[in-house]
């Protein structure tokens, strides 16, 4: 059996429990966790705050109500309501993966998840747990913060290898969606608090600057084509720039262009 300091993992996740409890944030997702509201929200969340999400995730259910009128809408449309998160690449996999499911795909196992676009085990592991309450041990940000916390203090160089076990054998399987939306609150807050330093993690990275980047010039390029730009006025504004070309290019092989709106690729 595990322990954190003095405590049996029962009475760790109890405590899990009671943080979870002081800490709740209610969101929209999880005051009704279907399948569409988890994966549109878990989605928006990687590598997005989640007071961003909250605006953000209003706004696009109000367009994109549902799974299917998501699926009909065109890439520019879903890009544009996208506009604010960031990483564009994530609204070019929730189209794809609406019109799969649209289209048949299962969604019911883990290794079904795993086989939809921009759906890897942090995001697959969540949608089991949330939507259909099966004990699945998945390892986000702020699970990482809890358990260096508790388990790993002192420690560098932690593999997800590692924490993943540890993971596994604390959990309350009894309801897992309450205990990791516990885990998620409580490790927002020991964040805040600076605590669970994230840089112990061998898989941390630290995310580079975004003014003067790439990624800046990449956005500025999404968002002026889903506000339906004219393609001549954006090479006009923004080629003298020395990230335009290779932006756009990178835009192009993400599928986040269609070829079609280049006649020249100068």
């Amino acid at each position: 059996m595990l322990y954190f300091r003095d405590m049996t993992h029962q009475e760790f996740q109890d405590y899990v429990r009671s943080q979870g409890r002081r800490l709740y944030r209610p969101m929209l997702w999880r005051e009704q966790p279907t399948f569409y509201n988890v994966l549109v929200s878990e989605l928006m969340l990687q590598q997005t705050q989640v007071t961003r999400v909250r605006v953000k995730f209003a706004e696009f259910m109000t367009q994109f109500p549902s799974m299917e009128t998501l699926a009909a809408a065109d890439l520019p449309e879903v890009l544009q309501a996208w506009q604010g998160l960031g990483y564009n690449r994530r609204a070019r996999y929730l189209h794809q993966a609406a019109q799969q499911i649209a289209k048949g795909a299962k969604t019911k196992t883990e290794a079904d998840l795993l086989a939809l676009p921009g759906v890897g085990p942090g995001t697959a592991g969540a949608i089991m747990n949330y939507v259909y309450q099966v004990p699945t041990p998945f390892i986000e940000t702020n699970i990482r913060t809890v358990y260096f916390n508790h388990f790993f203090a002192g420690r560098s160089g932690v593999t997800d290898r590692e924490l993943l076990p540890v993971v596994a054998e604390t959990m309350d399987k009894g309801d897992p969606r309450g205990w990791f939306w516990a885990l998620m609150d409580y490790g927002t807050e020991l964040k805040a608090q600076g605590k669970g330093k994230l840089h112990t993690s061998r898989h941390y990275v630290k995310q580079s600057q975004f003014s003067g980047s790439l990624r800046q010039m990449r956005g500025e390029i999404v968002r002026r084509v889903a506000a339906g730009q004219a393609w001549g006025k954006i090479v006009c504004d923004l080629q003298a720039d020395e990230r335009f070309i290779a932006a756009r290019d990178g835009l192009l092989e993400d599928g986040l262009l269609p070829y079609g709106i280049l006649k020249d690729r100068q």
